[in-house]
């Protein structure tokens, strides 16, 4: 569903976050019939604020460490957009703690308030992320600080698991970079997240077996979690090899002719074939949106560069120097590739 371009970036809804909101307002309608729809649609509006906010904090990093920020599609546990390969380990971190250094931003600022609302025990009762305990009682600032609270511990606590397509395991794939190669790093981020899985399965079965007949089924939204967490491992790691076997062919030696390279493309294909040549085209339109971005901003600089000449720093402002910093570090990524 697309929302409309926020400072020049591409914002959407999946699929899923819609999804999860029906179910949300279904579930609380059932739970407190009389105000049950109003508190639903509350938390269905903090939980797409908070996504958005975690979202931005990832735009607001990638810009700082002179990268593109990515075209943002809000999930209901944050991000599920494609976003592009970085180029170095140390912009990868950066663009990933950035999400959820939001998130712990808003708990950090709301923790003082509930902590003079109420008791030590009832803030204690919200850092449970799967059942948090008198979310919906109080006033209604009382009910929305809560749940602001709660939704931005459950994103912060669901982004740090090392798992695609969560924050935890880009920045485990960071730390490792440097050790290994790209590839390396990302198939031990791909092991990561399907041992995560097994072990929100073996949760969840142990939920199972613990619950009463008057609780939640806890246990639905873990396995639910768990089969995501190893789909998308499974689709990041044939996404690296059908980048792998991209760049094989970009880097094709021609000085014997096309003969052996035809010969590779007449080939009988792998299963899979008309997935990989959909995401390769989706990746040649990012490339070229990145490369029109990068030329236009490349132009500015010219004219940035008139100004900084005349005026010193002082006379740039903060948008301008911000565009000169993303420049300089393009150029510079350019000359270590």
């Amino acid at each position: 569903m697309y929302l409309g371009r926020w400072w020049r970036v591409p914002i959407r809804a999946h699929a899923l976050f819609v999804a999860v909101a029906v179910f949300v307002l279904y579930l609380s309608s059932n739970v407190a019939p009389q105000d049950g729809i109003g508190v639903g649609c509350l938390a269905v509006a903090l939980l797409f604020a908070s996504v958005l906010a975690h979202e931005l904090g990832h735009c607001f990093a990638a810009v700082r460490a002179g990268a593109l920020p990515d075209p943002i599609v809000i999930g209901p546990l944050g991000g599920l957009g494609q976003g592009e390969l970085p180029r170095e380990p140390q912009a990868e971190w950066v663009k990933a703690l950035g999400g959820p250094l939001v998130n712990l931003a808003v708990i950090l600022v709301l923790f003082p308030i509930l902590l003079t609302s109420g008791s030590w025990a009832s803030l204690t009762d919200l850092l449970n992320p799967l059942h948090p305990v008198q979310l919906t009682e109080g006033a209604l600032w009382l009910v929305t600080v809560k749940l602001t609270f709660w939704i931005n511990w459950l994103l912060l606590s669901a982004n740090l698991l090392p798992a695609f397509p969560f924050d935890g395991a880009r920045a485990v794939r960071s730390l490792l970079w440097p050790a290994m190669d790209f590839r390396g790093a990302t198939q031990v981020a791909v092991r990561a997240s399907k041992l995560t899985a097994l072990g929100l399965c073996i949760l969840a079965w142990l939920l199972h077996e613990q619950r009463s007949a008057a609780d939640l089924p806890t246990w639905v939204p873990l396995l639910l979690v768990a089969a995501f967490v190893y789909f998308h491992a499974q689709h990041e790691a044939a996404r690296i090899e059908d980048n792998e076997w991209s760049e094989e062919l970009f880097n094709y030696d021609f000085s014997q002719g096309y003969t052996s390279l035809e010969q590779t493309l007449d080939a009988p294909r792998r299963p899979g074939h008309a997935l990989r040549r959909w995401i390769e085209s989706r990746r040649e339109q990012r490339e070229r949106r990145r490369q029109s971005l990068e030329q236009d901003e490349e132009r500015q600089v010219d004219t940035i560069l008139i100004r900084l000449h005349e005026s010193g720093m002082d006379g740039l402002s903060a948008k301008e120097r911000a565009l000169l910093n993303r420049v300089s570090a393009r150029y510079r990524n350019r000359q270590r590739s």
